[in-house]
């Protein structure tokens, strides 16, 4: 495959995911309008997100397991397709079972057809050295796709008149997306990639990659970021409540933060661990810039003297966790799961490494209310710290593990030449 036709499958990847988890997660930028148009009480409309969040934990594995049992090809498209038509049922707005039903499916649907077969076909389009970069610019153009959707969903709502009717036009357009993203992505992922690399697998297989050391090093890896990366929602109203920055302030900051530097560190981190050549080396240093802005967040004086301090560290901690998020699954090749158990190990790990979501919001809820002001903001940021140094342990057993995997080939490959 040409350089640009694989650039291309990213960008596509890119609308895909961002159209296909754009519906599920409207209410962060609608919540008011969106929750005025499902006729739901607040405690209704959040329990459809908790089932959402419980049948997306709950098809990681399964995902993973059907991405190299199946077609990735057939599989993106399916998600892409039924996530859509479920949003046209979502847009006549029925009642609140109907609602959990939608919400249950797009959960099933997300994890169990798309998430890994996306990662999974990134995975087939490069070789082991390009496995960051490939990564990178798919986490890279989620970021840029994300701002551009948000924007245009963001002015249709306000030239709509920020009513009901303009939340069914945003959630119609964005069904629309889905619709399209599935033909784009049957047209230009090839057959080569559809291919699962080999004999079919087995479910006994599932258990082999239980047994490779790597796959749970990853997880960890990924657990570990991911729970620094849910305590970073506390990073704005720490600048706004302790610091004593403006909300506009803090709303650009947050938007560089959030979206900007994603767009930016994605792809760099991915390209560096390309020229490097080890993808576990750049995430042991992504975790170090994230653990000194932490323990700067930590320790230092939580004044309003410390406002350019604290922006700095947000920036380095933010190009840390992008540039990692970016790469975090790419080390798979480099250690050297079999191409037809990629899916089973992304969805292992997935399992594992996503289970933050089950704990971290609890954890940080109960220290806000436990310690309110200053001193629960300094625990919250302690607990993100641990994680940070148990993601950096990992990475570096997992940067020892592969180097003294490539010796040992390197000597059998002389023994295997003299």
């Amino acid at each position: 495959m040409g350089k640009h036709q694989r650039y291309f499958v990213l960008l596509v990847l890119s609308i895909g995911a961002v159209a296909l988890y754009f519906l599920p997660y409207l209410r962060w930028s609608f919540y008011d309008s969106l929750v005025a148009a499902v006729n739901l009480s607040n405690a209704q409309f959040a329990a459809t997100m908790s089932i959402y969040g419980v049948t997306a934990m709950i098809f990681y594995a399964p995902g993973g397991y059907l991405a190299d049992k199946l077609s990735p090809r057939k599989m993106l498209a399916f998600a892409y397709t039924a996530t859509g038509a479920l949003g046209l049922w979502y847009a006549t707005y029925p009642g609140f079972i109907a609602q959990m039903i939608i919400f249950a499916l797009w959960g099933g649907i997300g994890t169990a057809f798309f998430w890994s077969a996306m990662l999974r076909v990134t995975n087939n389009l490069g070789s082991q050295e390009e496995q960051g970069r490939m990564f990178g610019l798919l986490e890279g153009g989620r970021g840029i796709v994300n701002v551009i959707v948000a924007f245009v969903a963001l002015y249709f709502f306000s030239k709509l008149g920020e009513s009901v009717s303009s939340v069914t036009a945003i959630i119609i357009g964005t069904c629309v997306l889905c619709f399209l993203s599935s033909i784009l992505i049957w047209f230009t992922v090839p057959d080569k990639l559809d291919s699962t690399g080999g004999d079919k697998i087995h479910l006994r297989d599932v258990g082999k990659v239980l047994k490779i050391p790597a796959v749970w090093i990853i997880a960890v890896i990924v657990l570990s970021c991911y729970s620094v990366y849910i305590g970073s929602t506390y990073l704005t109203p720490y600048m706004t409540e302790v610091l004593g920055v403006s909300a506009t302030v803090a709303a650009a900051i947050a938007i560089m933060r959030t979206y900007v530097l994603q767009f930016l560190a994605a792809p760099t981190g991915g390209f560096l661990a390309d020229k490097i050549g080890s993808i576990s080396f750049v995430i042991a240093c992504c975790f170090v810039l994230i653990a000194v802005a932490l323990a700067a967040f930590t320790f230092l004086p939580a004044t309003s003297g410390m406002i350019v301090v604290s922006v700095i560290m947000m920036v380095l901690f933010s190009i840390g966790i992008f540039a990692m998020r970016g790469i975090y699954f790419a080390p798979i090749d480099e250690c050297k799961v079999p191409k037809s158990m990629v899916g089973t190990a992304i969805g292992v790990i997935s399992v594992i490494g996503f289970f933050p979501d089950v704990y971290m919001n609890a954890i940080v809820g109960n220290l806000m209310d436990a310690y309110p002001g200053v001193t629960g903001y300094k625990y919250v940021f302690f607990v993100m710290l641990a994680f940070s140094v148990l993601g950096l342990i990992a990475a570096i057993v997992l940067n020892h593990k592969i180097k003294k995997e490539k010796i040992i080939d390197a000597k059998t490959a002389d023994a295997v030449t003299e």
